[in-house]
């Protein structure tokens, strides 16, 4: 009944991954026109092959549980006489019997324990994988969406760059401006078309690792990805590091081992204690020579033995062994602590850097580089400005714009890697971004 009630828990704790990626949804085939983000995480938590090998995985140690608290098999015995025995009740022929070892009592609930605790850790890595997937997906997503947004600005500055060459070449004709002028031009207008080809291939990269994810052939369709409202966290660095050592999965699991360590010293101490074992046999006697027409009597008996852990110094090394694992453990889960407030810090550092320079290019660098253009513009109508100068104002512009994206998108990146490092779903609030 026990191993039953343990199973079902184990089962249901299953569904309590699925608040990892929110409420779901059936998953259906992707529209070819436009994505949408919870969708993808939904067919990732589904299809994915890392969480389909981890979900197994967690299955099959739950199965582990039913075979470490079971009893050993019973040994049935057949024994034949090479040469009867003769006894006073007639000759005996075959012995039959049947042993059932038993181990010390709380030997096997020490083992059960031991399985319980592998399975915390199955589940934990599940849901590790589940959020690992779920980032990775994001940080694609994101990809996919700035380079939609860098092909379209590219396009814009090609279209301005190519109307910039045609006056050029229309200036030159009549004295208005130089030739080096129109080669530049020409120039800026043929990097604008290779930075386009390197774009397009850097979105295909993208569209192949999402439909790995969701595993789909790499050369799968995908519609453009839906705009996410940009989004930035509250929480300070401290609040990072606190929700990271309650949450965070692989501190689960070191936690997790050390408790395991602690059942192996248990068990352990518990090895050291005798084995018994129980059986019954039985005698098939033959027709007794002193009287033939009598038969002997069949003979039973009780079996019952013990181990005698004698071998002191091998016991006093499996403690020791079980006692110096457990340490181990303890220190393993100190390194990662550390290691993970370092990794936290720097994706911290990393989301706020981003947000500075979001302000930066939208509040003042893009607007300067919006008025330069229209002063190199009229200086140039003017005479009073060179051509080069109007084209250089309108390559900076297109590079502030490009790095006020990837800002943007940095951001986004950043907070799925906290909450990545966290094991939480972090609180976060829209960003409102001017276009």
């Amino acid at each position: 009944m026990k191993q039953r009630l343990f199973m079902l828990l184990m089962s249901i704790g299953l569904f309590s991954i699925l608040s990892i990626v929110g409420n779901t949804v059936e998953a259906t085939d992707l529209p070819e026109t436009r994505l949408d983000l919870n969708q993808l995480i939904t067919i990732a938590f589904k299809e994915n092959p890392r969480l389909r090998r981890a979900r197994l995985q967690w299955q099959a140690t739950i199965e582990r549980y039913p075979q470490v608290t079971a009893l050993d098999d019973p040994i049935f015995q057949v024994g034949h006489f090479i040469e009867s025995v003769e006894t006073r009740v007639g000759p005996q022929e075959r012995q039959y019997s049947i042993v059932q070892k038993f181990p010390f009592p709380g030997k096997l609930a020490a083992k059960g324990a031991i399985v319980s605790k592998a399975v915390a850790i199955a589940k934990v890595k599940l849901e590790r994988e589940s959020r690992a997937v779920i980032t990775d997906l994001k940080d694609a997503y994101y990809e996919l969406l700035y380079s939609e947004q860098a092909i379209e600005l590219t396009k814009q500055n090609q279209d301005i760059v190519a109307h910039l060459a045609r006056i050029a070449t229309t200036d030159y004709a009549v004295d208005g401006t130089t030739l080096n002028d129109v080669f530049k031009a020409e120039s800026q207008e043929a990097q604008l078309a290779y930075d386009l080809v390197l774009l397009n291939e850097f979105r295909d990269t993208q569209r192949t690792r999402i439909n790995a994810t969701l595993n789909r052939p790499p050369e799968s369709p995908l519609g453009k990805p839906a705009q996410m409202p940009y989004q930035t966290i509250s929480q300070s660095i401290e609040d990072f590091y606190r929700l990271g050592s309650a949450a965070q999965e692989n501190l689960k699991i070191a936690q997790l081992k050390i408790d395991i360590g602690e059942k192996e010293i248990a068990l352990a101490k518990l090895k050291s204690r005798p084995n018994f074992q129980l059986g019954m046999s039985y005698v098939e006697v033959g027709e007794a020579l002193i009287n033939t027409r009598e038969s002997g009597r069949d003979a039973y008996k009780l079996n019952f033995g013990l181990t005698l852990p004698l071998w002191f110094e091998k016991n006093r090394a499996r403690l020791q062994e079980a006692e110096l694992e457990r340490k181990a453990a303890v220190f393993h889960k100190e390194a990662l602590e550390k290691q993970l407030f370092t990794q936290i810090k720097m994706a911290y550092f990393k989301l706020k850097n981003a947000e500075r320079l979001v302000q930066l290019y939208q509040h003042s660098l893009i607007p300067q580089a919006q008025q330069s253009i229209e002063i190199a513009e009229t200086w140039y109508k003017e005479k009073q400005g060179s051509f080069t100068g109007l084209l250089e104002a309108q390559s900076v512009w297109l590079n502030f714009n490009l790095a006020l994206q990837r800002a943007l998108t940095n951001v986004q990146q950043s907070v799925a890697k906290l909450e990545k490092l966290t094991g939480t779903t972090l609180q976060v609030k829209p960003w409102e971004v001017k276009p």
